[in-house]
């Protein structure tokens, strides 16, 4: 179950990185806030050490997956990938 929980934090966390990262406005800053939001709910609920380095760790595999997978997908379509 906790195994779930982590992974559960990470993708949306990663996802809301994933957001900042990809847009261009002044909304990203919400993302920015929302993963910070998630990480501190995390660290709130999990004391230890290792649950904590988890989090951090598949936060930021998740979000280079996203990251591939969102630049294959532009590979696909033909629309080239931004700088």
């Amino acid at each position: 179950m906790r195994v779930l929980k982590i992974i559960g934090f990470s993708l949306v966390c990663a996802a809301l990185l994933f957001l900042f990262a990809m847009i261009e406005d002044l909304v990203k800053y919400l993302f920015s806030l929302g993963a910070l939001y998630i990480g501190i709910q995390f660290f709130k609920r999990n004391e230890e050490r290792g649950p904590r380095i988890a989090f951090v760790l598949t936060t930021i595999l998740f979000y280079f997956i996203y990251t591939v997978f969102y630049a294959v997908y532009l590979a696909a379509t033909g629309q080239g990938i931004p700088a």
